[in-house]
């Protein structure tokens, strides 16, 4: 019975974000167009604050409960947000609870109707992998939108974790950050692995916790290495506060 609970609580998931993205989601950028003809601020807000909603509404019907601690810069802040990976929830988890960011996505998922049309509003750059040129191209136009203002989220860790643990960072993988001194905003996260492991497509219901860090600034730094090191235990041990903050919980039920 258990089992079957599982995944029917998965499949109400599925459908419920299928009907937002796709049908919901047309709807708001439709709006969005329309209030766009007169004021494109405005237009922008609205939309932005439609996606962050969806990233914390995704959570609030699974009856997932988030714990967030920190608090995410001031408006006007340029940065990357660097997180470890857990979980496919990771993504809207970002959006809803620290910022709806861009991403630097496979060009596949610019095929996928309903998340293409919220990847481009985003500012979102995809990439051919495998093509070395239009990668260095793609990269390009991710420090151009960057100087823009646009947020992007990365996971130097490549993969997702399958226990929790964080991963080694992939070599390089904080360059952009280090070349063109732009600020990174570390962000923890603990128990999405377990709402949805690796490897698996049904959903449980336990509790995720995340950690805004302050920003990091490139330049205190005399190499990307010391960079991506510096970042990664500053994740480690937000990771550690949370897991902590999780054991408090279980105990005190």
């Amino acid at each position: 019975m258990r089992k079957i609970g599982s995944f029917l609580y998965t499949l109400y998931f599925l459908i419920g974000a299928v009907i937002y993205i796709v049908f919901y989601g047309a709807i708001v950028l439709l709006i969005g167009f329309l209030i766009g003809l007169f004021n494109k601020n405005l237009s922008r807000r609205f939309v932005v604050g439609q996606i962050e909603t969806f990233g914390r509404m995704a959570f609030k019907l699974l009856g997932i409960k988030v714990h967030v601690y920190g608090e995410k810069p001031e408006i006007g802040e340029n940065y990357l947000v660097v997180a470890n990976h857990q979980s496919a929830l990771d993504i809207p988890l970002i959006i809803g609870y620290v910022d709806p960011v861009a991403f630097i996505a496979k060009k596949e998922l610019g095929k996928v109707p309903g998340i293409n049309w919220f990847l481009k509003y985003l500012g979102s750059v995809l990439i051919e992998r495998g093509n070395i040129r239009k990668t260095a191209m793609a990269l390009k136009e991710v420090v151009k939108k960057l100087n823009e203002g646009v947020h992007f989220i990365l996971f130097p860790e490549g993969t997702r974790s399958p226990d929790g643990s964080i991963l080694p960072f992939k070599n390089r993988s904080l360059e952009i950050s280090y070349k063109y001194k732009v600020k990174i905003l570390p962000v923890s996260i603990w128990g999405a692995h377990e709402v949805l492991p690796k490897k698996s497509l049904i959903i449980r219901r336990k509790p995720i916790y995340i950690k805004i860090h302050e920003l990091v600034d490139p330049n205190q730094f005399d190499s990307e290495e010391e960079l991506r090191e510096y970042v990664r235990n500053v994740i480690i041990e937000g990771v550690k506060f949370l897991e902590g903050r999780n054991l408090s919980e279980k105990s005190n039920s």
